[in-house]
């Protein structure tokens, strides 16, 4: 029985993402795959995630390297960039953590289908930045999912997926990790099928659905007047950038990486966010509890928490984080 012939790709990622990377080399490099353009960030633009991290990227340099053809549109679905795509004749985009939404022209392209791969269990987690979602809700069942890609963002039907159980106290760093992982080896698991063709797919459930935007300066702010679990959620959450962050009583802004909570510690105080420092340790008080602060972002390197003399709480009013 002969091989079926290779299927023509086109990928679709950030320049610097840590998911496209293994992606682009897994497709470059399957004889049953011919890699036929990578589409990826305008020049001068960087996928958030990945900034100052160690261990850069380059899917520019990667695609160079293996003479694949390499597009860097400021707009995805601009109709020159869709002549040239066509040109290609693909049978599929794939995408994984690319930030431009493909439109219907731009999907009709491909003489199969488009397919995106998502780290999150949709229909649940949705849109923007699931990682930092999953941590900062508490989620303990999650996933990645192959998609069909569709007009509505994430809500075609569902190719492949693979669940993860989370153990609840995972930083949104280490759900980044751990699901690009996954999305790497659901990749590998996907493309026999995509080679033959032939691949089922399950309608997603929109009663089911949650969709999450991409999370503001609120969505990191630590309010001290909530419970301790809100509160260390939503610093494992934002860990390590931007990171969670308060005003304190003086109007420094402080970005906290590391917290613990340390239960009735000391008595319950008579207004959340009072500070206590004992035998070195800092302390803050929250509506039910005590956390101690281990570690806090201090220009861009990860310190031992303490706060200016005087400072003597932190303040529990929302106020945007103000950016150098």
């Amino acid at each position: 029985m002969s091989e079926p012939p290779p299927i023509r790709v086109v990928l679709f990622s950030e320049v610097n993402s840590k998911l496209g990377a293994p992606f682009l080399s897994i497709l470059a490099e399957h004889p049953l795959v011919r890699l036929v353009g990578v589409v990826t960030s305008p020049p001068g633009k960087l996928c958030p995630y990945f900034i100052g991290e160690e261990d850069q990227v380059d899917l520019e340099k990667q695609a160079g390297e293996r003479g694949v053809p390499l597009f860097r549109p400021a707009k995805v679905n601009d109709p020159g960039l869709i002549r040239e795509l066509a040109a290609l004749r693909p049978d599929y985009f794939l995408t994984g953590n690319y930030q431009q939404i493909l439109k219907p022209d731009l999907l009709a392209v491909p003489a199969v289908t488009s397919i995106n791969f998502h780290p999150s269990p949709l229909p649940r987690y949705a849109g923007w930045a699931p990682f930092f979602w999953t941590v900062k809700e508490g989620e303990r069942d999650s996933g990645v999912t192959a998609i069909e890609m569709t007009p509505e963002i994430d809500g075609g039907p569902v190719v492949m997926q693979k669940r993860i159980r989370l153990a609840g106290d995972e930083t949104a760093l280490e759900v980044r990790e751990s699901h690009t992982i996954a999305n790497v080896a659901l990749l590998r698991q996907l493309l026999p099928r995509l080679i033959a063709r032939e691949y089922p797919t399950t309608p997603q459930d929109p009663t089911r659905r949650s969709y999450f935007g991409k999370p503001g300066d609120r969505d990191y702010w630590l309010d001290f007047g909530g419970p301790t679990d809100t509160v260390l959620r939503t610093v494992r959450a934002g860990y390590r950038s931007p990171g969670a962050y308060v005003h304190t009583d003086r109007g420094d802004q402080l970005t906290v990486l590391t917290a613990e909570d340390a239960g009735q510690a000391f008595p319950a105080p008579d207004v959340p966010g009072t500070l206590r420092t004992e035998s070195g340790a800092l302390y803050a008080a929250t509506a039910d509890g005590w956390l101690r602060l281990w570690s806090l972002d201090v220009h861009g390197q990860e310190r031992p928490a303490h706060v200016a003399d005087g400072t003597t709480r932190f303040d529990t009013r929302f106020r945007a984080r103000a950016h150098a």
